[in-house]
């Protein structure tokens, strides 16, 4: 293995594991239903949305990397106690929500394995605050990411099964004429944004960067991670609108207890499989965004470091666990629950996407790898695309 090689494989991971956090079980069903409620006409926003994915997570990398500090850090050293305190209140909001969506999709996870779902939740929700309470995250990442690989190969393998209109694919779904002033369409459409770009994606991604010590010389294969991830995570949500199409094509909200049809490739396995695959993915994701909380709140409000540090996490923690726990419990209608969570990301992403946008233009900050002129107009072109695609489903909610 050639040194090149050796090195990019040592950095590895941060947008990875981003990227493939994303495709979680709340983004799982935002395709699927997709799928059902629209086909192929959804595939042309999917595409679209790989630019912003990748402009928006390649500037939170190129943050951590280059400044060597993390979003909500930089955010309070440059733009004051005020600003952060900004950015950490929606960061907050979209952690409690976040941990709403998880849940959820664990608990469909529990439902198809048949094993109690509060039963089930409860000791995911201990397992995760020991994790927390021990900072065991990279220990619980090298479990979590091998079987999120698993996920997708059985996704991925499915879907050769399945019967693909490819004259459909390519004249109906890259076409960018769709339908978007239909309501249905819009709230899909805006789900579909939500659940490629979330707060907690930012905050770790640049926290994670940083404190690995990249440097500046890693930029180039930081980036090619993230595109590679961006492509990946997107081709995995059109696998997924294609087989919702397929399996669930005419349902107005996918029945839980019918998941497993869409791996039918692995028999009478699908059922456990995707159970346990829903299980495993909800509880990466739940490690990943409480990691970015504690990187993206606490930094945000200055207690990122020193002997309180951890006990003001576990305080935050609580406040946003412990209620969006109480919140799975008390719902049954887990899909519609994940659906209404994706379209409000983009909204609660303004302020953080605002100082992202700012603070990667400046040359004191970046250390000489600031944005060029080119690159601005591109991350605000991108920062465009999710506001409004959030506004949509905003709108679309309300009709």
């Amino acid at each position: 293995m050639n040194q090149k090689m050796s090195d990019w494989l040592k950095h590895f991971g941060p947008a990875w594991i981003v990227m493939i956090a994303d495709v979680d079980v709340a983004s799982i069903i935002t395709g699927l239903q997709s799928g059902a409620t629209w086909g192929y006409q959804m595939i042309f926003v999917l595409v679209l949305l790989i630019f912003p994915l990748f402009i928006i997570q390649d500037a939170a990398g190129r943050l951590g990397i280059a400044s060597g500090k993390g979003l909500g850090e930089q955010i309070r050293n440059n733009f004051g106690k005020k600003a952060a305190l900004m950015a950490a209140v929606p960061m907050g909001l979209a952690d409690f929500l976040e941990y709403i969506a998880q849940y959820a999709g664990i608990a469909i996870g529990f439902s198809l394995i048949g094993f109690p779902v509060v039963l089930g939740l409860i000791i995911v929700f201990i397992i995760h605050t020991i994790i927390i309470y021990g900072r065991q995250y990279h220990q619980a990442e090298k479990v979590l990411i091998p079987v999120s690989f698993l996920l997708m190969i059985a996704i991925v393998s499915s879907t050769f099964v399945f019967h693909v209109n490819w004259h459909s694919l390519v004249f109906i779904g890259l076409s960018p004429v769709q339908p978007y002033g239909n309501p249905s369409y819009a709230y899909l459409l805006a789900a579909s944004v939500g659940a490629v770009i979330m707060p907690w994606m930012l905050y770790f991604h640049s926290g994670a960067d940083s404190r690995l010590h990249k440097q500046v010389k890693d930029l180039k294969n930081e980036r090619l991670e993230t595109l590679i991830g961006a492509v990946v995570s997107e081709v995995l949500m059109i696998i997924l609108v294609i087989v919702g199409l397929n399996v669930f094509s005419g349902n107005k909200l996918i029945n839980i207890n019918e998941l497993a049809k869409a791996l039918p490739v692995f028999g009478s396995y699908a059922v456990p499989i995707m159970g346990m695959g829903f299980i495993f993915a909800g509880f990466l994701a739940l490690v990943v965004v409480s990691l970015g909380s504690a990187w993206g709140v606490l930094e945000a409000t200055g207690r990122s470091n020193g002997p309180n540090s951890r006990k003001s996490f576990l305080v935050i923690y609580g406040f946003e666990a412990v209620p969006a726990l109480i919140v799975v419990l008390a719902i049954t209608g887990y899909v519609q629950l994940m659906l209404n969570m994706m379209f409000i990301f983009p909204i609660v992403l303004i302020p953080s996407l605002f100082f992202l946008g700012k603070l990667v233009s400046r040359k004191e900050v970046m250390n000489g790898s600031q944005y060029k002129k080119y690159e601005k107009i591109a991350f605000w072109a991108a920062t465009i695309i999710v506001i409004v695609g959030g506004a949509i489903g905003v709108i679309a909610s309300l009709l």
